[in-house]
């Protein structure tokens, strides 16, 4: 008797060194053994492409096949569930609750609603597709980028509705939000233009739109036509879900309202004190700029030129400023009897919200309705408490409230909080950042909602002065006025190295198999350095990255590199030296003098992983020096060449800072906030 297919295959993309000890993999594993020869796993070390899946689908003899890399998270009985449902019937589609975060213990709980299908991942992977039918599909839907795959199979066979089996799956990572869809520059169309009911797969199609725009921001050049894209707009009929866009993408939803009215080519986008801001596209465009326009993009789709700007506009010029029934929330200014919010992450304070809150109830008491939000189970919650901070409950339905009848939020923190038709977009709002920008940030700004953009230093100011020259405040972070060196404390090195977006789900063999791990480790056990540190009597302190800590056991601490339990502003205070990688927070040391130095292991390949790019040349501009190599950095520390003053950090560092007054910094602040 000849053997039977098994019924489900599993292809594996991994395009580096498999991952054979993730816990996906080793499911996956445990999986085969339980079911033998009715389920397979192919590895496939190059990225799936549609050619590449139709000639997988043509070759597979499973009558079903799974998509999924290692770096992906599945539930338990994720492989049981799906076979037990696909063992007992024929069907076209089957696939588990996907998530793009961590995946909840109670999956069956999770609420399938329309923000669920709109942001559920249009991508090939987790789901079941019938192996025969899926290459049907292909040959007709080859054209389309792999991420369409999904949606264009459901179109195609008029599959309206899918309900998830009561398991999970998850792309463990969102980074598409961020960065949205970069597609092959060759595809000619995103998907095709088929007459569907389904609001499912509209509410896909939408979210695909917005992710390809906001990918090609940053891509610059495509194949696809504006017109393709006006097509799918109006086809779907995408304007009646709208709304599904602007809280998370409103750069994107005003794009697609001018797409759909090109004659509307100045679109509205932020509410301000004095002007309101908008957005400009023009197709095409021959008719010289107005000198009022912020050149922001010069895009390509197909043969068409589109050219996007911004500007600011008076009030009165803004569609229904005037509409009775609606409710202006700049008509109420900030008076002492103002509800006022503040609050830095919902976990942990002591940021930036934290230190102007203190300032600024310390100096205007008769602002008696100020609030500062934070989690109850935040350990900051007590010692905030014990300080006489008049504290709530973040994102609770007090918080919401308190937000609602609230004339100003100030935050280290940007959330996208909407409440009864409230939101940053038509109410005043002060980002104080939680560090200084050193990457092009460009197309993430332009994406966000605020009233004033508190900046550090004239670098920082001439760079957001392009995109919004408006909302930007030189004046530097709050808590740099508090900030300053301690002399008389435990003096210290201290090492602060940031994370590595390709590494978030790599098992422990994989993740110590990393240069990330190996040159930090490497450092950390260098007996050069441990000679040098017990020889003077130093201590070099390790402030791991949030993400990091989990793994802290995995590097080789000693009783002189020890893993920092300091907080990060006594850490800084009182270092001899801040070693970084690319961490912003060793700018927080170079401000008050502290010598920097950054080490970069990885230069030519960190910002390939990263969801954006450096704006900062840190050889020609860095306020320290730059080690490629892990030899020459501990020399320049055994050495102590860090303790020489080096003139060419000073002027840079100079340069950097100016604008910045330290005595000054949370007064300035507090003057143009009381001034929206």
């Amino acid at each position: 008797m000849p053997d039977l297919p098994p019924l489900l295959t599993i292809v594996l993309e991994e395009t580096g060194q498999l991952d054979r000890e993730s816990a996906m993999y080793r499911r996956l594993l445990s999986a085969r053994l339980r079911l033998e020869s009715q389920f397979a796993i192919l590895h496939v070390a190059e990225p799936l492409t549609p050619d590449m899946i139709a000639g997988l689908c043509r070759h597979i003899a499973s009558k079903y096949v799974i998509f999924m890399r290692t770096s992906h998270q599945l539930s338990a009985n994720y492989v049981a569930t799906l076979f037990e449902y696909l063992k007992s019937r024929t069907v076209y589609l089957a696939e588990p609750v996907i998530y793009t975060g961590p995946i909840p213990k109670n999956v069956a709980g999770t609420k399938l609603d329309d923000a669920y299908h709109y942001a559920r991942d249009t991508d090939v992977f987790g789901s079941a597709f019938n192996t025969r039918r899926l290459s049907d599909a292909l040959e007709a839907l080859g054209d389309v980028d792999r991420s369409a795959i999904y949606t264009s199979y459901r179109m195609y066979w008029s599959i309206a509705k899918v309900r998830p089996l009561a398991t999970g799956f998850s792309t463990a990572s969102d980074t598409k939000a961020a960065i949205g869809l970069r597609i092959s520059v060759e595809t000619k169309r995103l998907m095709p233009v088929m007459p569907v009911q389904s609001k499912e797969i509209r509410l896909q199609v939408l979210r695909y739109v917005a992710l390809f725009l906001r990918g090609s921001r940053g891509q610059k050049a495509s194949s696809i036509t504006l017109n393709h894209l006006r097509d799918l707009i109006r086809g779907f009929e995408l304007m009646d879900l709208l709304g599904m866009v602007e809280a998370l993408q409103p750069f994107e939803a005003a794009w697609i309202r001018w797409l759909d009215d090109p004659a509307a080519d100045k679109q509205f986008y932020k509410q301000l004190s004095d002007k309101d801001a908008y957005l400009v596209f023009r197709q095409n465009q021959t008719a010289k700029r107005s000198n009022h326009e912020l050149p922001l993009y010069e895009l390509l789709f197909g043969e068409d030129n589109l050219t996007i700007t911004k500007c600011y506009l008076a009030r009165n010029l803004r569609s229904g400023h005037a509409r009775p029934g609606s409710y202006n929330f700049y008509n109420r200014p900030i008076r002492p009897s103002s509800t006022i919010l503040f609050f830095d992450r919902p976990h942990q304070a002591d940021d930036n919200a934290e230190h102007l809150y203190e300032y600024f109830t310390s100096k205007h008491p008769e602002y008696s309705n100020t609030y500062f939000a934070i989690n109850p189970k935040s350990p900051d919650w007590e010692r905030l408490e014990a300080k006489g901070f008049n504290l709530i409950s973040i994102f609770t339905k007090d918080f919401y409230e308190k937000f609602l009848v609230s004339d100003l939020v100030v935050s280290s923190q940007i959330y996208t909080i909407r409440y009864r038709g409230k939101s940053f977009a038509n109410s005043r709002f002060v980002y104080l950042q939680h560090g200084i920008q050193l990457n092009d940030m460009s197309d993430w700004v332009l994406s966000k909602y605020f009233d004033v953009f508190v900046v550090t230093g004239k670098i920082e100011a001439d760079y957001m002065s392009k995109l919004a020259p408006v909302e930007t405040l030189n004046c530097g972070l709050p808590r740099y006025e508090a900030l300053a060196r301690d002399p008389h404390g435990q003096q210290h090195l201290l090492f602060m190295p940031t994370w590595r977006f390709n590494l978030h789900q790599s098992s422990t063999e994989h993740f110590a198999q990393s240069s990330y791990y190996q040159a930090i480790d490497r450092l950390l056990s260098d007996a050069r350095l441990l000679k040098f540190l017990e020889d003077t009597d130093r201590i070099m302190h390790v402030k791991l990255h949030p993400n990091v800590e989990k793994r802290s056991g995995q590097f080789r601490f000693s009783e002189r590199v020890v893993k920092s339990d300091l907080s990060y502003r006594e850490a800084i205070r009182s270092a001899e030296l801040v070693l970084t990688d690319y961490s912003s927070a060793a700018l927080d040391a170079a401000f008050i003098g502290t010598p920097i130095a950054y080490y970069h292991w990885d230069a030519a390949d960190f910002f390939r992983d990263q969801p954006y790019e450096s704006r900062l040349d840190y050889v020609a501009d860095g306020l320290g020096p730059v080690f490629t190599e892990h030899s020459t950095l501990v020399s320049h520390i055994v050495q102590k060449d860090f303790a020489v003053k080096d003139p060419t950090y000073v002027r840079r560092r100079e340069r950097f800072f100016e604008g910045v007054d330290p005595a000054r910094i949370n007064q300035k602040i507090v003057e143009r906030m009381l001034s929206l």
